[in-house]
């Protein structure tokens, strides 16, 4: 553990945990990454507004990239909260290792727009993508948290909807199953659990999807069959109280053949690539998402 780790780590629970134990309810996200500065890029990488399928997105690219690659990445937020500028410091970081624009999309939220208004937001700007004269196999999708829920249901959807996939799929910590029964790390993580606390998980289905199975694959993607989705990265941590949400993913997609690289990290708290300015982990996960995004893209930056 860094001595940057061992120090953000107490501040989270000082703050954003202690601040969940009194409220346990998911839409204290909302406050919480409001409140979040906007870190800036350095200055070679641009930051700018496009729409890619009707549908908002921040553009991060360097001077040099490819523009016929792309990356589609979809914050998290618990569904929610946030927008793409909260994790500028894992997106423009992406931008610069991987040599091609990544394009944070500015999905629609919960409460006010609830499922399924998210994952079409998503589905749709791969499309725009595609429209924009982008090879799905030039394109990989990555999110975290919600976020990465919403990179595996995309994956789902466009299979349902027989359009082709992407290079490759990324999620950090990711939810994946609204439900959560049998996964043992939402009790047993959560006094290791730097942010969340129990109870917090329950509201989320009354916000995300009051009118829909929590069961249905398009909002659980560990219910859904995940055979024929692409090579899949998928980074967690063994103190998060979604541990077992990316574990269980994992086993279930390497059981239906999908060549899928698990890791679980030690000590690191949930979606720690968002503090890479000032953690060496998450710098270090970063370094490996861009070389898994780079042999899927085929780029050699």
């Amino acid at each position: 553990m860094s001595i940057q780790l061992f120090f953000i780590d107490k501040l989270l629970r000082l703050t954003a945990k202690r601040r969940f134990r009194r409220n346990p309810d998911v839409m204290e996200l909302r406050a919480l990454m409001s409140e979040m500065p906007l870190r800036p890029a350095p200055g070679h990488v641009t930051v700018d507004l496009a729409t890619i399928g009707g549908i908002k997105a921040e553009r991060l690219r360097i001077a040099k990239a490819d523009e016929s690659k792309a990356i589609l990445y979809i914050h998290g937020g618990g569904f929610v909260a946030g927008v793409p500028g909260n994790h500028r410091p894992l997106t423009w970081r992406l931008a610069d290792k991987v040599g091609v624009p990544a394009y944070a999309v500015d999905y629609r939220l919960a409460p006010e727009h609830p499922y399924p208004a998210g994952l079409d937001d998503c589905v749709a700007a791969y499309r725009g993508l595609l429209e924009k004269g982008i090879a799905a196999k030039s394109i990989v999708i990555a999110g975290d948290s919600a976020g990465g829920n919403l990179t595996l249901t995309t994956a789902l959807k466009l299979k349902a909807l027989g359009i082709e996939q992407p290079a490759g799929l990324v999620a950090l910590s990711p939810a994946t199953d609204i439900e959560g029964n049998g996964f043992s790390s939402r009790e047993t993580n959560a006094a290791s659990d730097a942010l969340f606390s129990e109870g917090m998980f329950a509201t989320l289905k009354p916000l995300y999807c009051p009118d829909a199975d929590i069961h249905d694959p398009f909002i659980s993607p560990y219910r859904g069959d995940v055979a024929g989705l692409p090579p899949t990265l998928i980074h967690c941590s063994d103190a998060e109280m979604l541990r077992d949400d990316g574990v269980k993913m994992a086993e279930k997609m390497k059981a239906a053949g999908v060549p899928v690289t698990l890791e679980v990290w030690p000590k690191v708290f949930h979606v720690w690539q968002v503090m890479a300015d000032m953690l060496p982990e998450g710098r270090q996960s970063i370094e490996k998402i861009a070389t898994f995004m780079r042999e899927r893209l085929g780029t050699r930056h």
